[in-house]
């Protein structure tokens, strides 16, 4: 890692960023000495440190509420995309002693899949039935789903014919679908950045249209209306997912006392989060509803998809027992956990929870 004049400032806390020499880009790894460092790769000419915190700090607190002494990081390549195969070949060869000894694992992020990402990935020892095809959706997007549907599961205001939301509807939220109705469950909206439609929509039909016309695919599904009017959907729970900050405060105050489940990385803002608080609505953190993949990361090679299933709905479960009746709230609440185990090993624990 970087020496001591290396580190810099970061809101108050110490957060790592090394500047690659080979090609234009960036690692940012987020807590000192960590065992391992976790993250995506993006690829962008205008990717900036600052704007990639919460990705970090997402992963972070994925590993403090499992008690891992790990952290999140990311690696931003600031190419375009034309330059890519170099840049990427140059960070495998610049970080190989990272890759290598598993101290830093990646995969790909914004603008790279595995393709393109394969002379990094090689080095790569984490367990593959992460990324193996589900119907059309990798196993780690499964996992998410169960992990998210587990903590619906718990906030639903019905006991039967609960229905659902699934906001930036997209192949994490195909899973859920699927396991919404493997509950017992049924999806009423689904919204992407084309707008927002309504109906009474079965996972089978939710999966050809997407696999047809990706976020398109609410053209046909029905009449479409805007995509924020998925706020207004008053029903069991509200899957949250399309990008950091998803939910506003205007959001969180439409949406009442819904149940709001985040499935990616900081996907509730700091004011919706006041909001749903003082509506009483049950908030499940990204942090909570994505330990699945971390788990399935690190699970021997014998281990079952089935098996893997019932490990992350066990875990989230566990920690839902933990955490669900705090006087804070069950966002807040794993946000303590998460910092009462980072601060058992760091000096002082990242400044700036994950929130968008």
């Amino acid at each position: 890692m970087l020496s001591a004049q290396a580190l810099r400032k970061w809101h108050n806390s110490v957060v790592e960023i090394k500047q690659l020499e080979s090609t234009q880009g960036f690692v940012i790894y987020d807590l000192p000495n960590a065992e391992t460092y976790v993250g995506p790769t993006r690829l962008g000419a205008k990717l900036a440190p600052g704007n990639a915190e919460m990705l970090v700090r997402h992963q972070t607190y994925v590993f403090g509420l499992t008690e891992q002494r790990k952290s999140g990081a990311t690696i931003g390549l600031k190419v375009d995309p034309e330059d890519t195969e170099g840049a990427v070949a140059a960070l495998a060869e610049e970080l190989a002693s990272e890759f290598e000894s598993q101290q830093l694992l990646t995969g790909p992020g914004l603008r790279l899949d595995n393709a393109l990402l394969a002379p990094v990935l090689r080095y790569d020892n984490r367990n593959p039935i992460a990324k193996s095809d589900r119907e059309g959706v990798a196993f780690e997007d499964e996992l998410v789903a169960v992990g998210a549907v587990t903590c619906a599961s718990r906030f639903q205001k019905s006991d039967s014919d609960w229905q659902v939301a699934i906001e930036g509807f997209d192949q994490i939220g195909l899973a859920i679908a699927r396991e919404v109705e493997n509950r017992g469950g049924k999806i009423h909206t689904i919204s992407t950045a084309k707008g927002c439609v309504s109906g009474d929509f079965d996972s089978a039909t939710l999966a050809d249209a997407w696999m047809q016309s990706g976020a398109s695919c609410v053209e046909q599904l029905g009449t479409v209306g805007k995509p924020w009017q998925i706020w207004n959907a008053d029903l069991d729970a509200i899957f949250v997912g399309s990008k950091p900050g998803a939910i506003s405060g205007e959001g969180a105050t439409s949406s009442s006392d819904t149940p709001i489940i985040a499935t990616s990385a900081a996907a509730v803002s700091s004011k919706a989060l006041a909001v749903l608080r003082k509506n009483g609505a049950p908030v499940a953190p990204d942090f909570l509803t994505r330990v699945g993949p971390m788990l399935a990361w690190w699970a021997s090679e014998e281990t079952s998809h089935d098996v893997l299933r019932d490990s992350t709905t066990e875990t989230v479960n566990g920690l839902l027992e933990e955490i669900v009746d705090h006087e804070d709230g069950t966002f807040m609440a794993a946000c303590y956990k998460a910092e009462a185990f980072m601060e058992s090993w760091q000096e002082k624990r990242p400044f700036g929870r994950p929130l968008g």
